[in-house]
């Protein structure tokens, strides 16, 4: 299944982070300098993007 991979701050140091979404709504974030593995939600979604009213 096709994601896309990009850069985002890591949620425990700060530090620059690898990034994968597939489904668009979550992000997979893996830190190679504190090794934090986690998911979180997608930096795009902030503040409620898609929300209405």
């Amino acid at each position: 299944m096709p994601g896309t991979h990009f850069l985002t701050n890591c949620p425990r140091c700060g530090y620059v982070a690898n990034a994968q979404s597939i489904d668009g709504l979550t992000v997979k974030v893996c830190c190679k300098m504190c090794g934090y593995e986690g998911t979180i939600p997608h930096p795009d979604l902030k503040d409620g993007a898609w929300r209405t009213g």
